[in-house]
């Protein structure tokens, strides 16, 4: 399997609702203490939780590691509105 195809195998592993590694990511769009938003070939990826904290990203390999206690991950066809961290920045 080349590089290139390994970088965009997208692939979600959830340990003990503590720890998440999310292969296939292009770029993180926003990230805080509740939630982290970024983007893979699939479409929109939001992890929410409480105490989330980014431990590794590599957009050259595609992964991301977050730590803290995750409530849900799902993917999203569109993009969020209604705020988050872009709103704020721009207000």
């Amino acid at each position: 399997m080349s590089e290139e195809s390994r970088r965009n195998i997208n692939r979600i592993v959830i340990d003990e609702r503590e720890e998440i590694t999310i292969n296939g990511v292009e770029e993180v769009m926003s990230f805080d203490d509740e939630s982290i938003i970024c983007t893979s070939e699939l479409g929109m990826i939001v992890i929410k939780g409480s105490e989330l904290h980014i431990g590794k990203l590599s957009l050259e390999e595609g992964i991301l590691t977050a730590q803290g206690m995750i409530e849900s991950v799902s993917y999203e066809d569109e993009p969020l509105t209604g705020g988050g961290f872009f709103k704020k920045l721009f207000r």
